[in-house]
This record gives structure tokens, C-alpha cells and sequence, in this order.
């Protein structure tokens, strides 16, 4: 039967995984203020080899009956990352790094707001610097979450993502009540209180930043830091359900059948863990996979130098780890797992 991968005996091989990528894995091109559904195909297209860690991970058992009786089957196991979601966020709409989808998304959305409630809960998040500020490393900024275009490639060798390609499933201004922290209902998480319980990074030697609460504002020097650790609070919680803001449960945990495959979905997102699932710059500098808050405090070169933006805009896609086999017969009887996970 197929047995749960723990994160003490997963977690170590991937963070191997990644050492090589980051090593061998040069930038594809360079720094940009914004991305193109076209550009982000090409992007994880390149990147599958060294971002999927696509292997052979076991072999899955079926019971096939027919009038004349019933057999046993098998279909091979395969596990892969694949590029799900692009979480963008962005200082004001009009300078969204996913311009074609995000402006369109960004405009219809506040629109929407505004004629539901009536009032602009929505204006420009304003944390451009200006020099008589002294509150600096505060960074506020709306963002939403697409559906990645190669979530949709056949599944020849791929398993079938729960994401549909295009399809928004975070926009901050529908969730400005609690990403604006007008509705202080992350702030009833334990998490939100005790520090070092949920941080990107290790606490208290090396943090980017604490996840909770899941809100547009965070406290971080580093702009493109800043961004990361908006990413992963929204990837936090659209891949839980029943979560305080307003957004479309991205499917996760469990296993479901779907277009002829038998799917093991990925866990929820977490920091620090890259079964979690792992991020790829799309703005401004494509970068090979990663998990964010690794430690770069013994190097003088600090994570996103020589990444920032302009505009304040950045990108990046979610890689998150699927295992899936071929339906072989009526009834799935189980499976031996030998992979990563």
C-alpha cells in the first residue's frame, strides 16, 4: 500500500536537488519588469529537466473485471514538481508583471468591489519610498494568483494538475477586508502572536519574515524579500480550505482520479520545506527552482540583489510536487512506492 514520505526523509534529498539546480541552472535571460503567458510557457518548458525532479516512484495495483472474470494490473508511478500558479504582486494594477492577464483581472475585480459595497476599499497600495518617511521597511502590496499556462500541457509523462491554466484564484481587492487588515480576522490565529512559530526562514537567526498573519503587509528591508513573503503567505492559504479571506481553494492532499490518471495532489504549501513546494522568479530575473528564506546571512550578497524592480512588481510561479499512475482497472488495490515521494 502506498506509504506517507515524511518531510525528515524527503526534505533532505530535494534540498540536495536543489543545491545542484542553483549551481547548474543559469538565469534564462535578463532582468524584466514584466512577463508574457508566452514567455512563462517557454520559461518552465526550460526549466522542466531541472525543476520537475520528474522519476519513477513505484508501481500501482488495480483490480480489472470483466463478465469473464477479474485480473490484476499494474500501471507504473511517477512523480514530478509542475508549475501551477503564478502569484504576482504588484504596488498599483497598472504595473502588474503579468500585464495581458493581470490589468484585465485587477480592473474587473475593483470594479466589482466597488459596486457591491459601494465604497473604494481598493486604492493604490502607496509604498513608493519618499524621503520624509522614516517607517521605510514597511512594504504593502495587492497581488493575486493565475492559473500557470503549463498547467494545461497533455499529460503524456505529467500528471494532471488540479489547476485550470488562466484562471484567477486570488485577487486581493476581493479580499480587501482582510488583506487591507480592515477585518482583523488573522489576527485569531496563534500564529499571529508567538513569534517564530511560522516564519520564512530560520527564527530568530535568519528570517525574511513571519507568514502570519496573512496579510498585504510585511516588515522586510529587502523589497524583493518583501515579495516572497507575501507569496508565501497567499500560496499558504489558498491550498487550505475554509480559510479567513476570500479566494478559490486550490486542490490539495488526498488522491483523486482525473482524466484517466490516478493523482496524489500535493500537500498545502509551506515555508522552508520543498515539498511545501518550490518558487521560480518569472520578474524580474528568471531564476532556477528554490525555497524562499534560505540562509545568506554568512555571504555578502543578500537573496534578490540585482533582482529589483522599478516598479515594485515581481513574479513568480509555484512548482508543487504531484505523483500520479494510469487507471489500470475498477478498483485500485494500492501501491509500492520506491521514489522520492
Amino acid at each position: 500500500m502506498h506509504a506517507p514520505v515524511t518531510r525528515s526523509t524527503t526534505a533532505p534529498r530535494l534540498h540536495a536537488l536543489l543545491a545542484v539546480c542553483v549551481v547548474t541552472c543559469a538565469p534564462l535571460s535578463g532582468a524584466v519588469e514584466f512577463t508574457t503567458a508566452a514567455a512563462l510557457l517557454a520559461q518552465a518548458v526550460a526549466s522542466y529537466p531541472a525543476c520537475s525532479a520528474w522519476h519513477v516512484s513505484g508501481i500501482c495495483y488495480w483490480l480489472q473485471c470483466t463478465p469473464v472474470g477479474c485480473s490484476i494490473r499494474t500501471s507504473t508511478r511517477f512523480s514530478h514538481f509542475a508549475p501551477d500558479l503564478v502569484v504576482s504582486t504588484y504596488h498599483d494594477a497598472a504595473t502588474h508583471p503579468w500585464p495581458e492577464i493581470g490589468i484585465p483581472l485587477a480592473a474587473a475585480s475593483q470594479g466589482l468591489l466597488g459596486t457591491l459595497l459601494g465604497v473604494d476599499l481598493a486604492d493604490s497600495a502607496g509604498t513608493h519610498s519618499q524621503t520624509d518617511r522614516t517607517d521605510k521597511q514597511r512594504r504593502f502590496r495587492d497581488a493575486d494568483v493565475i492559473g500557470h499556462p503549463a498547467a494545461g500541457l497533455p499529460d503524456l509523462v505529467t500528471c494532471p494538475s488540479a489547476v485550470t491554466p488562466f484562471v484567477p484564484y486570488y485577487q486581493s481587492t476581493l479580499d480587501a477586508a482582510v488583506w487591507r487588515s480592515y477585518l482583523p480576522a488573522e489576527l485569531l490565529l496563534p500564529a499571529s502572536w508567538v513569534p517564530g512559530m511560522r516564519e520564512v526562514g530560520t527564527w530568530p537567526l535568519n528570517t525574511w519574515g513571519n507568514l502570519y498573519p496573512r496579510t498585504g503587509e510585511v516588515v522586510q528591508q529587502h523589497e524583493v524579500k518583501a515579495a516572497a513573503v507575501l507569496s508565501q503567505r497567499i500560496a499558504d492559504f489558498i491550498t487550505r480550505p475554509a480559510q479567513p479571506h476570500v479566494y478559490a481553494y486550490v486542490a490539495s492532499g488526498g488522491t483523486r482520479r482525473r482524466r484517466g490518471q490516478l493523482v496524489w495532489d500535493p500537500p498545502p504549501a509551506r515555508e522552508n520545506d520543498p515539498m511545501g513546494g518550490l518558487w521560480q522568479m518569472n520578474v524580474a530575473l528568471p531564476t532556477p527552482c528554490h525555497v524562499f528564506g534560505l540562509n545568506d546571512t554568512a555571504s555578502p550578497v543578500s537573496y534578490g540583489d540585482a533582482m529589483t524592480t522599478r516598479s515594485g512588481s515581481y513574479a513568480y510561479t509555484l512548482w508543487r510536487p504531484y505523483a500520479c499512475c494510469r487507471v489500470r482497472g475498477q478498483i485500485f488495490l494500492g501501491s509500492i512506492q520506491f521514489g522520492l515521494w
